[in-house]
């Protein structure tokens, strides 16, 4: 049977009543009296105490640990919490020829993200590329192609904006959670390394700060090959682009290990025959009859589906259409439903990650 805590209030009475059996005429308390401010004080120590060994328990396990005893979990098995990383990106300034930018130099976006200038460049031909990274870790300094930048103290010879290339603003990653860590260190505990058997590449690639999800895919050009598919949930595009997924495969071919800081990676023999999976979106789009057919009935469905594609969905992965009306079922407030499309499970492919499409509602 499993210890419960007590509360503060079943503390205080345990200490009442055992004033009450133990002391001549103590049977009536009064709420101001010594003994009874003597029990109340008491039974807060008792509470925090209890509150503390609780809050030390729940640290000797991997699956209920948090902040930095996870991290403790974490270094036992080589595994680093990964920290936020800059967001980085190129655009095109352009001027006077022979004006010079300096390295340092920071330009700002209208969300009032600053960006500083990593490498001098002088104007030619009227234009000129900086490249120039986040000033503050995290997903706030990604953004999108296209977009124009100022710069925070104008130059002479160098118009005020900048157009950011096609690539965007990216990069940028917030710190891992506890959730991200403890999955990985689970996964870790439960598959151990075996010198390049798909885990390991999966593993590698979660080491990479913004990769959520990874699935490596054995045999995936023939005998002997395997591929990696991986996506960023959190950046606005979770599928990552061709800059992202080199940076990638330089990681999984060799890398500092995070805590011994020895050079780790995947077999030598196996790099010909290894491959960065480009991925595209595999939208779902579903039909439901829902009863009560409320907003917030719709919000709570949204949410599971949403959770449902990020726990099954992904490459060489199904959505089970099962699975599909098991999540629409658990939503708060649903009392029936009818799942009009999609009608058949739907399997991803290797190069395909599934993402929530369309929701069509109707009365059930």
């Amino acid at each position: 049977m499993p210890f419960t805590r007590n509360t503060l209030q079943e503390i205080v009475d345990r200490i009442v009543s055992d004033f009450q059996t133990r002391i001549t005429g103590a049977t009536s308390l009064l709420r101001r009296s010594t003994l009874s401010v003597i029990a109340r004080i008491n039974a807060g120590a008792f509470h925090l105490l209890y509150e503390y060994l609780d809050f030390q328990a729940r640290q000797l396990f991997i699956t209920t640990a948090d902040g930095a005893a996870l991290d403790t979990h974490a270094s036992e098995f080589g595994i680093v919490r990964n920290a936020a990383e800059e967001a980085i990106g190129s655009g095109g300034a352009t001027g006077t020829n022979g004006s010079v930018i300096p390295a340092g130099v920071e330009l700002q976006s209208t969300d009032q993200e600053v960006y500083t200038i990593d490498t001098e460049v002088t104007i030619a031909a009227g234009v000129g590329t900086l490249n120039f990274t986040a000033n503050l870790a995290g997903e706030d300094g990604n953004d999108d192609a296209g977009i124009t930048l100022s710069f925070v103290n104008p130059i002479i010879g160098v118009n005020t904006s900048v157009t950011v290339d096609s690539d965007g603003i990216i990069s940028g990653a917030d710190e891992e959670t506890d959730t991200a860590l403890r999955i990985r260190i689970l996964s870790r505990k439960r598959q151990a390394p075996h010198g390049g058997i798909a885990a390991d590449y999966e593993n590698w690639a979660l080491e990479v700060s913004g990769t959520t999800r990874a699935w490596a895919i054995a045999q995936y050009n023939g005998a002997g090959t395997i591929g990696l598919a991986f996506v960023r949930d959190n950046d606005d595009n979770l599928l990552p682009n061709s800059t992202l997924r080199d940076a990638m495969r330089t990681y999984i071919i060799e890398h500092d290990d995070p805590i011994t800081q020895e050079t780790v990676g995947m077999p030598v023999t196996a790099e010909p025959g290894f491959y960065i999976i480009e991925m595209a979106a595999l939208s779902i789009d579903f039909d439901i009859s829902i009863s009560p057919n409320t907003s917030v009935v719709q919000a709570a469905i949204t949410s599971n589906l949403e959770d449902l594609i990020l726990r099954d969905g992904g490459a060489e992965q199904t959505l089970y259409l099962s699975r599909i009306t098991e999540a629409i079922s658990l939503a708060t407030g649903e009392v029936k439903h009818t799942l009009n499309s999609p009608v058949v499970d739907t399997t991803a492919t290797s190069g395909q990650v599934h993402i929530l499409g369309t929701i069509t509602w109707s009365d059930y």
